[in-house]
């Protein structure tokens, strides 16, 4: 419990450095987007999951995770140009972090095999 309650003020201490000027109420908001997203994506529901992403980065533009995600749901509905779209973004915004350079890379190059399928 104590360890999520850490990470939860790292991630919400990094996204407003990420983010600028945005008013913690609004960082904070855009985390809570963020996890319900996840949630729903790990559930399967990627509609829902889409949804919470897009208000998460309605409230902070610079959280590149919900970018990841979003590019992961399009993957997943095999909307490969805009997967990729969503996955630069996440490296535009974190460009200096190799191993989530890697990362994110990866599931492009996953993407951009089944781009023949783009819907």
């Amino acid at each position: 419990m104590k360890m999520s309650i850490l990470l939860m003020i790292m991630v919400i201490i990094i996204s407003s450095c990420v983010s600028g000027t945005r008013p913690p109420g609004q960082v904070v908001a855009s985390e809570n987007n963020f996890e319900n997203g996840v949630k729903q994506y790990e559930k399967g529901h990627i509609k829902q999951a889409i949804h919470q992403f897009e208000k998460a980065i309605e409230k902070n533009p610079g959280n590149f995770r919900a970018y990841f995600y979003l590019g992961l749901c399009y993957k997943q509905q095999r909307i490969m140009k805009t997967a990729h779209k969503h996955f630069q973004k996440a490296i535009d915004l974190n460009p200096n972090d190799e191993s989530w350079v890697i990362k994110v890379k990866a599931e492009m190059e996953t993407a951009a095999v089944g781009e023949g399928k783009n819907k």
